[in-house]
């Protein structure tokens, strides 16, 4: 997962480092002839204030994105905000100069980026709600943490993992914290990192939390590692397993006897 390509801005005429979430192999960069952006109505009401700086330039911005890949060209529609970044230059003779460059601050995406791929095995309803957070992500970053937690809660139950607890006659829920602490001995080394969802993921739930963009990539790399360990090592640990059976044409050797 490249962090830093999902907390860069828009230059209007760079190359992006957005994968292409059609193929995932080809980069995104802005279709000739589709970018527009316009100055907000109060930013360009602010231009006669006596301390009118670059900085206080504001806009919203559209465009089309393409995918750079030849076998791709997919094409995804963008929209956010802008404002000016700008430098100060010096000429010849010592005099200063204001230099100013566009940025643009992208806020939705159709279809929206994969920031990184759920492995094959992945729980449909886990992904889904991955997916979402995802959709989410350049918006409204505490909602997409939340997407995140509600995934783990998934991840658990497909587990196997009690969802609730029965005292008599009555049943009740079991907090996610508790369900993550009765985790059997074989997920016992991924707790920490379910601890770490939970903590983020709560923390998109509340108001008086703040969730930035890189509270939310923390939590995408975390629960990668998650799925990566569930579904991509354990399927290569059973296929080493099974080629021991193969060779021995019975039990492993390595097998330990209960």
């Amino acid at each position: 997962m490249d962090r830093k390509a999902y907390k860069l801005p828009l230059v209007k005429n760079s190359l992006s480092r957005w994968a292409c979430p059609s193929c995932m192999k080809g980069f995104l960069r802005v279709k000739a002839g589709t970018f527009h952006a316009e100055e907000t109505k109060e930013s360009k009401k602010a231009h006669g204030h006596e301390a009118w700086d670059l900085d206080w330039i504001e806009y919203v911005y559209s465009c089309l994105l393409e995918c750079t890949n030849p076998a791709c060209k997919d094409t995804v529609s963008n929209s956010g905000t802008g404002s000016v970044g700008f430098d100060v230059e010096y000429d010849e003779n010592g005099f200063p100069s204001q230099t100013g460059e566009d940025f643009f601050t992208p806020k939705h995406f159709s279809p929206h980026l994969k920031i990184f791929l759920c492995p094959k095995g992945t729980p449909e309803n886990v992904s889904e709600e991955i997916e979402k957070s995802f959709l989410l992500f350049f918006s409204d970053a505490p909602s997409a943490a939340n997407h995140v937690r509600i995934a783990l809660e998934d991840l658990l139950t497909h587990l196997k993992i009690n969802r609730y607890e029965v005292k008599g006659k009555s049943r009740t829920f079991l907090a996610l914290h508790r369900r993550i602490e009765l985790l059997p001995a074989r997920y016992k080394h991924l707790q920490d990192l379910f601890f770490a969802v939970k903590w983020l993921g709560n923390a998109g739930s509340h108001s008086d939390k703040v969730v930035t963009k890189d509270d939310v990539l923390d939590v995408y790399e975390i629960m990668e590692e998650i799925l990566q360990d569930l579904f991509v090592k354990k399927t290569k640990r059973v296929k080493n397993l099974a080629k021991q059976i193969n060779k021995t044409k019975g039990p492993a050797k390595s097998k330990k006897k209960a």
